[in-house]
């Protein structure tokens, strides 16, 4: 049994994808006989009504993080604003949490032995050296997308000394860690590029609750709120971000309009929420339909709703993350279209699994070209999902990776 204090920017019942994760594998090695401590913040990524009126998710100024027992784990949570769209708005807010969250790491936790950081961003590694060196304990940085690689290749950092500066300190962090978890292979690859030890890596790739997401009736509660039975539906469901480019699909969607039976759905929020609903409007594409993050209920009657699933990605962002919305597709038994660099981890995933076809990124075309093929070909979406949902079963679900992680905290404890 070891003493293992997770950092996390998200935890549950915050309701993006990584904030499931990490609930995820606090529990999982808590359930392995390890005490685990969470320092995190209260939910701001679209909180329930009922998460909304829970006081311990709630700062108070008179004490500045709560702190329960949620699943046999210990969870201190600070204060954390509603999630915000511009940047420098959303760097205070890191930074104060970064803050707070080291504090308590090194003076209201019992000495870990491990100190577990995910990432994005990357100067959470920082709190995760310092709380490591004063209480002795074994740093891991679980590297869940590149992070300086997704801000420099969308432009969000310019400035040369800027640009060094962050891939300096991404080298700093690396060579302070005892070992590394990585979401892809890809990244290993990567990572020993630049420089990083083979003996550090760990795999441990995302995974997915295969007792909750399961291949189910397209006709459901979702499907007939949103007048989708008989439909032939396109889903994207995740964070409508700056990385994924979904102005593709109003494109791809007008190719389909004539077409009754076609339907494009997009579910979720983000930063570029706003921008791409205006683009809709303005595109009078009658096809393609946004609806906000659905409540946890709703989520497997979502994708039992859809046809095939779709995810879009910029060029070049395919090498620096790896969408987890890929893997709950496949096993929710749904084929998958996604763009991707064909040395991918993407690529990889679907082409091992034969759960999809890989697209070249930012080409109509051949998103089109993948559409029609599986609206052409019925059976192949049987077989596509089918053969997703038994690769799921098999090397990327909950319990597999949880054994992962925790063979890896047993390896650098020992």
């Amino acid at each position: 049994m070891n003493d293992i204090l997770m950092l996390s920017l998200v935890y549950g019942p915050d309701t993006v994808s990584t904030a499931n994760m990490m609930t995820d594998i606090a529990k999982g090695l808590g359930e392995k006989g390890h005490n685990v401590t969470v320092l995190t913040s209260v939910p701001h990524y679209n909180p329930s009504d009922e998460v909304i009126k829970n006081p311990v998710m709630h700062f108070s100024w008179f004490k500045f993080y709560s702190e329960s027992m949620e699943d046999g784990v210990r969870v201190l949570r600070v204060f954390m604003p509603p999630k915000r769209h511009k940047i420098w708005a959303r760097a205070f807010d890191y930074l104060i949490f970064q803050i707070l969250t080291t504090w308590l790491g090194l003076f209201k936790v019992s000495s870990p032995d491990v100190v577990f950081v995910t990432s994005p961003p990357i100067t959470l590694g920082i709190s995760g050296i310092l709380i490591a060196l004063f209480r002795s304990g074994k740093f891991v940085y679980d590297v869940r997308e590149l992070w300086p690689d997704v801000p420099v290749r969308m432009g969000l950092f310019r400035n040369a000394l800027l640009i060094k500066f962050v891939y300096w300190l991404e080298d700093f962090v690396y060579s302070k860690s005892a070992s590394i978890s990585t979401i892809a292979r890809s990244f290993r690859d990567t990572l020993i590029v630049r420089g990083v030890s083979e003996d550090k890596l760990y795999f441990t790739p995302n995974f997915v609750d295969i007792d909750f997401i399961i291949p189910s009736n397209r006709v459901n509660k979702f499907s007939v709120t949103h007048g989708l039975d008989g439909k032939f539906v396109v889903l994207y469901a995740g964070n409508v971000g700056l990385t994924q480019g979904l102005e593709i699909l109003i494109d791809v969607a007008r190719y389909f309009e004539s077409n009754n039976e076609v339907q494009f759905v997009i579910v979720g929020d983000g930063a570029a929420h706003a921008q791409l609903e205006n683009v809709i409007i303005e595109s009078e594409v009658n096809n393609l339909t946004m609806l906000p993050f659905q409540s946890t209920e709703l989520v497997n009657d979502m994708y039992a709703t859809s046809s095939i699933c779709i995810v879009p990605l910029r060029k070049g962002f395919s090498y620096d993350t790896v969408p987890s919305k890929i893997y709950t597709s496949m096993a929710a038994g749904r084929p998958v279209v996604a763009s991707a660099e064909e040395d991918s981890e993407t690529a990889f995933l679907l082409n091992e699994s034969d759960a999809g076809i890989s697209v070249e990124p930012e080409n109509p075309s051949a998103l089109i070209n993948a559409i029609c093929e599986y609206y052409q070909n019925r059976d192949s979406i049987l077989v596509s999902g089918e053969n997703g949902r038994r690769w799921i079963e098999q090397y990327y679900s909950k319990s597999v990776v949880i054994d992962a992680y925790n063979d890896m905290v047993l390896d650098i404890v020992d």
